[in-house]
Parts: C-alpha cells; structure tokens; sequence
C-alpha cells in the first residue's frame, strides 16, 4: 500500500485552510516521485484518506478524487487550469501527458515556455477544450508549477533558472509586479512596448 510523503503532507498544513484540490494534487506530485509520471490510484486514495484525518486540512474522506474526477481530461494537451490529467495507464497528473512528454528530460527553462505556451496559445487541437487558450506568454505560476512537478525541482529552485534566463537574456517579463505576470521567448518581444517588459 502506497504511503504518503511526510514532506508532502507538512507543506499541504502550511496552507491550512486554503488549501484547494489542485494546490494539494500539485504539492503531492512533486514530493512523491514515483515510477512514472503522474500518480497512480493507489496513491491518490493514500493521500485522500491522510488529509481526511488531518484536522488542519479542509478535506473529507473521497473529497480530493472526487474533484479530481469531476475535471478529468483525457486528452493529450492543455485543457485548462481547473482540469486535471490522465496520463500514462490509468494515472493522473496536474499537466497533460504532452508536457510530460516534450518535458520530462528538460530543465531548460525556456523549452518550458516554448512548449507551455504552444499548447495553451491555441486550444483548438482538443475537441472538448474552451478555445483561444490563454494568449501569448506563460503566467509565471504556471511556469514554475510545471517545472515543479514535471522536473522535480523545488519552487525557489526553479524561479532561480528563471532569474538567470531574464538576466542572461533568453526571457522577458511582464514589468509589473502581478502575481500573473507572463514569462516570454525574448524573440517573441520585438512588438511589445518596453514599459510592459521587465529585461
């Protein structure tokens, strides 16, 4: 039987509270690294019965598979950011099984936006996905969850490799300080105005 990750579960409490299903999906993926991508069922129901008994934790007993399968997608690309993913036999992820894919040997910051925002630019691949995707550039939140559970790579980890890929030029940011603010390709930025930029 499958036994949660004590780490995982000491950052979920962190959240107390506010602790939502995709929150928790994303925390449990990167901590429990297993043989294969996503998590298998085996796994999902550990951790569904570990956060039911915790107190601090606003689950019950069947909550987190619930939402997970009220949102599951089984295609191969982006859907959206409340969906989750099938990927592999029978396991489930945060990202869709084309990311794993294209990503699961990379630490390269920049083939994560690449890819990223190939897929969610445009939406139009997948017969049940909203259309129009989610523009141009990555929201940073996005990138750094990503990097977080295809890489392993802790979140501070990986906004390092994005501070060093916009110092070295290979990224641009949006100038403000928003919490969704858009990660881009530098070679994307020619048209934009520089007071949205952040070099």
């Amino acid at each position: 039987m499958a036994e949660p990750n004590q780490q995982a579960l000491a950052e979920a409490r962190q959240y107390g509270g506010t602790l939502t299903s995709s929150e928790l999906l994303r925390i449990i993926e990167h901590h429990h690294r297993s043989d294969g991508r996503g998590l298998d069922r085996e796994t999902l129901a550990a951790y569904d019965r570990a956060v039911a008994e915790d107190d601090s934790l606003p689950f019950k007993e069947g909550q987190l598979r619930s939402s997970i399968e009220d949102t599951l997608s089984t295609g191969e690309g982006w859907h959206d950011a409340e969906a989750y993913y099938r990927v592999g036999d029978d396991r489930v992820s945060l990202f869709p099984q084309r990311w794993h894919d294209r990503l699961g040997d990379s630490d390269d910051v920049r083939e994560y936006v690449a890819v990223i925002e190939d897929d969610t630019a445009s939406t139009d691949t997948e017969p049940d996905a909203p259309k129009g995707g989610i523009g141009t550039g990555v929201p940073e939140p996005l990138l750094l969850d990503a990097i977080s559970v295809i890489d392993g790579a802790d979140r501070d980890t990986a906004k390092d490799r994005l501070e060093r890929h916009r110092r070295d030029g290979g990224l641009v940011q949006d100038a403000d300080q928003h919490p969704e603010a858009r990660v881009y390709l530098t070679e994307e930025t020619s048209e934009m105005r520089d007071d949205w930029l952040d070099y």
